[in-house]
């Protein structure tokens, strides 16, 4: 029968003097570091250069005699509803609803540094965690070694200790912080969540080793070891490994050498590492001992174990000496946890898996488990007896540390768009500027959005604006298509379109109390008024460019042109109720410009007066464009006023003519929305999708990259989408200008270019790391779930997510003509209420799941059910 022993008594932790931790074995010192690794599938191949370097540096601070013990939780948690979101719309809570008790795979990070005896190369299995052999009143009767009690000795421990915190902050790659006692004996601190296999408070369960098992309170561990160097099966471990199902072709995507052991494996687990540094020459005369006792028992044949050992200690030992290589020892475990008999074959079959991966034959090691899972207590290492470690260089042990940590998003919080991360389904909110801004990652909110045909890019825009306009955006949109209408319709947006009979019409020559200023007791334009009228008026001419091959220079007739709206308006200024308009602005034109070319001795040759009247002419009176620039439609000159407004080009894209025009109009509408000192705080959102190619000439193209400077300014974010990559590369003007000032990039599935990314590359100027995740989104997408993937690029930054909603949203979003015309339906059916639609859309697609025509089932993690 198994001896019964009360927690406290088999609590390896003697006691705690800030921030040493003193066991009971030996009173063995040590000091712990709680560590914040980099996101998961962030890091390129220098970076695990780097961090093999870094790991090489921690070993050379700390020198002989030191212990390494390096431990990942891996703990399920379930997503438990943000009652803030939950009070917003109806929307909102039905995606809280879709992700409550999601499960996922949490992951947390300790370093535990000791200062181990002389002699604790030769521990045996037998001699390891004696403390529990003995009655309380005799732990501090223990024999504690000599070097403990020197005060110098342990000064320089801590301070050697406090270098290596330093070195991981410095590597700006991972954080690290020296554990209070609050971190560690606290309420939900490390020791109450691993003595319960779980995140949370501790309750109290019982640890069990009978039957050659463990089990800790309902969960069942089985551990997983590496403790021979004929447990490899390839010859030498590189920095890093390459993720096959992200690679492909020149596209290879790096990953650590451990990382299959990680958020590969889907159950809970704990990974323990072990690196101990001894004193060289003792090892090193260990190792020969060894040598020579198998020698004595070789036969010197094939398949000879003890031949075998010999020559790969000899070996070892030539590789130490001959490439000045430091000689120390490691231990890698997995302890896996299961819940039930069905899932405990799965897990083990599991953790089995990711070992192969690494080319390990990992043991399933029962023999062992007290002292594996007293050892991996933190702050009692040393409870690992020597038999388990092999000997390896210090820089193949640097290589076998596991480096991916889990996505550091928020879960919970007013502001950011719901999505998922891509290693666990996990629920996160996404801050697309506000936070990266506070960071200093962009100095812009620019953002272009890209993908390949059906690659959701359109999707993504919806659930973006709908996640802005909830925290107070004002939206203005330009779209050649129908992708927003159900959007707009359940926000009650204005939508103006354009035909024969109610064409688009502008009034840019009325003005509101932000065009004008006063000076020395006159009315005058602002500047930036002037200058957007003279540039219309130079694109009324059918101006494109700023040099022209018709003898007339674009400088004469820009200052001809400021001269007449200079002019007219102080006229209209002397009026009582002046009618601004085009028509106005024409008539004055027809008075006053020979007598302004006569007074500035400009002759006909440069500029011809009449050719100028005869275009300007098209757009006023009874010009075949007079309706143009004339409006009295109220709808038009209240829009600076509307939050959400949406214009539809698509009878107008390929009009040459007119389109530029008309864009630089509506712009006009984003303007005023920015220099509304009112609306300061908020963003302001200009979206022209699958239309860019109305900025592709010079005039258009510095008028944006003007604008572009002003909404960073004033809190604006002008959003360009495209589908037509291959065209924007190609782009002459416009492409560059909205790269520069898109900070933001949000790149979706760009499969179909593969082969030629190296252009897209080039343009959208992405690095190396960034290249790899693009061409990995979508190849390993969950099963049962439905969800896009996209790289959201800040500057050099990169991460991946996906993009989830509840049905009822994607209802909202959905834009396959398909489904969309089955939406229609529903909503004509349902009284053209979107609540209403949005649940009987839910209804259908739940029905046809239930059928065999969709597959809509969770996530495959099944941790305990303790809500975050």
């Amino acid at each position: 029968m198994e001896k019964r022993l009360n927690l406290m008594d088999a609590f390896p932790i003697y006691g705690y003097e800030a921030p040493i931790l003193v066991s009971k074995e030996r009173g063995c010192l040590s000091i712990p570091l709680q560590l914040e690794l980099p996101e998961i599938y962030t890091l390129d191949s220098k970076d695990y250069l780097n961090l093999n370097r870094m790991v090489s540096g921690i070993m050379e601070i700390l020198g002989e005699n030191c212990l390494l013990h390096k431990q990942d939780l891996f703990f399920g948690e379930t997503y438990s509803m943000d009652r803030q979101r939950l009070e917003r719309d109806f929307f909102e809570t039905e995606d809280e609803l879709y992700f409550k008790d999601r499960p996922f795979l949490e992951h947390r990070c300790y370093l535990a540094i000791h200062k181990v005896p002389k002699n604790y190369i030769g521990r045996t299995p037998i001699g390891a965690n004696s403390f529990l052999k003995k009655e309380r009143r005799f732990y501090g009767q223990s024999y504690v070694p000599e070097e403990y009690l020197d005060g110098d000795t342990m000064a320089d421990f801590e301070a050697r200790v406090g270098a290596v915190n330093d070195l991981i902050n410095d590597s700006g790659l991972m954080t690290s912080k020296i554990l209070d006692s609050e971190g560690l004996f606290g309420r939900a601190g490390y020791y109450d969540c691993y003595l319960e296999a779980g995140y949370g408070e501790g309750t109290g369960r019982d640890i069990d080793f009978s039957e050659h098992g463990l089990r800790v309170g309902d969960k069942q561990g089985q551990y997983f070891t590496l403790e021979n160097l004929d447990q490899f099966s390839k010859e030498d471990m590189a920095f890093h490994e390459y993720f096959g199902k992200y690679s492909a072709g020149d596209n290879l995507f790096p990953i650590g050498n451990l990382f299959s052991l990680g958020f590969r494996i889907p159950q809970e687990h704990i990974i323990n590492q072990y690196i101990y540094i001894p004193e060289k020459e003792k090892a090193m005369a260990k190792l020969r001992s060894k040598a020579k006792r198998l020698d004595k028992y070789a036969r010197n044949r094939k398949g000879d174990k003890n031949s075998t050992y010999r020559d790969q200690i000899y070996d070892f030992q030539q590789h130490i000496l001959n490439e000045h290589k430091e000689l120390v020892y490691y231990h890698l475990n997995v302890l896996g946890l299961s819940n039930s008999k069905k899932s405990f074959r799965s897990m083990c079959n599991s953790v089995r898996s990711a070992f192969r991966k690494l080319g390990i034959h990992a043991t399933e090691n029962n023999v062992d488990r007290k002292n594996l899972f007293f050892g991996g207590i933190l702050g009692n290492g040393i409870g690992l007896s020597m038999e388990l470690f092999s000997p390896f260089s210090s820089e193949m042990a640097a290589s076998l540390w596991y480096f991916e940590g889990g996505y550091r998003n928020r879960m919970h919080g007013p502001h950011g768009l719901r999505m998922v991360d891509r290693a666990t389904g996990k629920p996160l909110l996404v801050s697309l500027y506000r936070d990266p801004e506070a960071k200093d990652w962009i100095f812009n909110r620019g953002m272009l959005i890209a993908s390949g045909s059906g690659g959701g890019k359109t999707f993504y825009a919806n659930a973006y604006l709908f996640s802005e306009y909830r925290e107070g955006a004002e939206i203005l949109i330009l779209e050649n298509g129908n992708s927003y209408d159900k959007l707009l319709d359940h926000l009650d947006g204005v939508v103006i379109e354009n035909d024969d009979q109610k064409p688009f019409t502008f009034n840019p020559f009325m003005l509101d109390s932000g065009d004008m200023v006063e000076k020395d007791g006159q009315k005058m334009l602002t500047e930036h008024k002037l200058t957007q009228l003279i540039a219309l008026v130079y694109l009324l001419l059918g101006r494109k460019d700023t040099t022209t091959d018709d003898g007339h220079d674009s400088a004469v007739i820009q200052t001809i042109i400021e001269l007449l709206v200079q002019g007219y308006y102080r006229d209209q200024f002397l009026k009582d109720n002046p009618d601004n308009s085009f028509n106005s602005f024409y008539g004055y034109s027809e008075r006053h410009l020979e007598r302004l070319m006569d007074s500035k001795g400009i002759r006909k040759e440069v500029f011809d007066p009449n050719l100028f009247l005869l275009l300007l002419g098209k757009y006023a009176q009874d010009g075949p464009r007079a309706y143009l620039l004339n409006s009295r439609d109220k709808r038009i000159a209240q829009l600076g006023r509307e939050r959400l407004v949406y214009f539809k080009l698509e009878n107008l894209i390929e009009n040459e003519q007119l389109f530029p025009i008309l864009a630089f109009l509506m712009i006009d509408v984003f303007d005023k929305k920015l220099k509304d000192p009112k609306k300061l705080s908020l963003n302001k959102i200009l979206v022209v999708d699958e239309a860019w190619n109305l900025f592709d000439n010079p005039i258009m193209a510095n008028y944006f990259d003007a604008k572009s400077r002003m909404a960073r300014k004033y809190g604006g974010q002008p959003i360009f989408i495209s589908q037509k990559v291959s065209d924007f590369v190609k782009s002459k003007y416009i492409g560059n200008t909205i790269v520069v000032n898109s900070h933001i990039k949000v790149l979706l599935d760009l499969g179909e270019f593969g082969n030629s990314f190296g252009e897209i590359q080039r343009l959208l100027g992405l690095n190396e790391k960034q290249k790899q995740l693009i061409l990995s989104i979508n190849k390993d997408l969950p099963m049962g779930r439905k969800l896009r993937e996209m790289a959201i690029c800040w500057k050099d930054r990169v991460k991946v997510f996906g993009l989830e909603t509840s049905l009822p949203t994607k209802c909202l979003f959905e834009t396959n003509p398909n489904e969309k015309a089955k939406i229609n339906r529903l909503h004509e059916k349902h009284g053209r209420v979107w609540q209403r639609t949005a649940n009987a859309y839910k209804q259908l697609q739940n029905e046809l799941a239930e059928s065999g025509f969709g597959n809509l089932s969770g996530s495959d993690i099944n941790p305990k059910n303790r809500k975050r």
